[in-house]
């Protein structure tokens, strides 16, 4: 597929240069959601273990659901009806959440607080084959589809203290990973003036990543000593804890991943990066 989208940017390129009273520069941004597959599962079994297992819990972490979308394209039409664009953006998807919650550990009584804070920032370059038609003399509607390559950046911290050990950290992961997709959408454009046109689109993006390897780190201080922990290989890993019932939880391990009695069905995580967009911007046409 990266061979198609370099061979589909060269003729774009080529098409422009012949014709180049038929380029465009389309300028959008806007919302997306995504699916979030293993995450946001993973989010909601974490919140319901600490509800089963504490005494008292306030507040709830957040799932990865949605976040702001920047892009650029350079479209070339190839006849009144068909056109060819390249393009790339940005997006960004992320959240802050603190759990604060009381119980009882191996018999003693804890206070414990937990910050979560994941980050996914993706770098979309796409390629798209458009179908145009006219909607009058001032309106035109696009059909388009092609495919989509992705550089996803996960990024999640935990700043966490627990009143047993005086324990106080801060895990760090940093994961960097790329991914085959597509998308298609349609489109709606308004001329306001000559060259010049006011675009409205709604798109449906597919990608997912998985096999997350990247830096791991655990930096505190407890009663004990000092806490330091580092990994440049490991995983995000999502399994079933049966120690008080079953919940899914998602955690980062080294390659053998979570063991023990009480764990069951890991796996590697996915991350589904599929979802929608909605855009708005502006068309300028030479």
């Amino acid at each position: 597929m990266r061979k198609a989208i370099l061979t589909i940017s060269l003729l774009l390129i080529v098409t422009a240069t012949a014709h180049p009273q038929l380029v465009s520069i389309k300028l959008t941004g806007g919302m997306f959601w995504i699916n979030g597959d293993d995450y946001n599962r993973g989010i909601a079994g974490e919140n319901r273990y600490i509800k089963d297992t504490s005494m008292t819990m306030t507040g709830a972490y957040k799932e990865l659901k949605n976040g702001l979308n920047f892009q650029a394209e350079i479209i070339a039409n190839v006849n009144r009806h068909i056109a060819i664009g390249f393009g790339g953006g940005y997006y960004h998807l992320g959240n802050e959440s603190t759990v604060k919650a009381q119980g009882v550990l191996s018999g003693a009584p804890f206070d414990s607080e937990s910050t979560y804070e994941p980050r996914l920032s993706v770098i979309p370059l796409f390629v798209n084959i458009y179908y145009l038609m006219r909607l009058g003399s001032h309106a035109q509607l696009s059909m388009f589809v092609g495919p989509l390559f992705q550089v996803v950046q996960f990024n999640f911290t935990n700043r966490s203290t627990i009143s047993i050990s005086s324990v106080d950290q801060t895990l760090t992961y940093r994961s960097s990973s790329t991914t085959l997709g597509g998308q298609a959408g349609l489109g709606l454009h308004f001329d306001i003036f000559q060259g010049v046109a006011l675009v409205f689109e709604g798109c449906y993006r597919y990608g997912r990543i998985s096999d997350l390897m990247g830096n791991w780190a655990v930096i505190g201080n407890s009663s004990s000593g000092p806490i330091n922990k580092s990994s440049a290989e490991y995983y995000y890993w999502t399994y079933h804890d049966t120690s008080s019932g079953d919940y899914l939880r998602t955690g980062f391990f080294d390659n053998n991943g979570p063991t023990g009695t009480t764990v069951s069905g890991a796996r590697k995580a996915v991350i589904n990066l599929s979802g929608i967009i909605a855009l708005g911007g502006i068309k300028f046409s030479f």
